[in-house]
């Protein structure tokens, strides 16, 4: 037979486990949702398009893609974007060498 004290021992100890448990589950609760949140401003700040020669950020309508096919969002607004841009874009051809000139 247990006596009174040995069983509010037991029940503090009960009642303190199920406080610890209780805990991890809000740290995972939390956790997980701390997690969706850097995933969810991770996909915003990708969706988010800059122009690929000035970096300003730009809204829809106001920029333009590579036309050389590359992809760079270009700003309309500013036509020196675009020109720069063809001139280092990845996907530009070289110049061609003239025939009979050697280099």
């Amino acid at each position: 037979m247990t006596s009174h004290v040995d069983q509010q021992v037991q029940a503090a100890i009960a009642a303190a486990r199920n406080k610890r448990q209780q805990q991890r589950q809000q740290r995972a609760e939390l956790d997980a949702n701390r997690q969706a949140g850097v995933a969810a401003r991770h996909r915003a700040k990708l969706k988010r398009i800059y122009c690929g020669q000035c970096a300003r950020p730009q809204r829809r309508g106001t920029y333009q893609r590579c036309p050389l096919g590359c992809g760079t969002a270009l700003c309309r607004k500013r036509a020196s974007c675009g020109n720069s841009h063809l001139d280092q874009c990845p996907r530009r051809r070289g110049v061609p060498s003239i025939p009979g000139e050697d280099a």
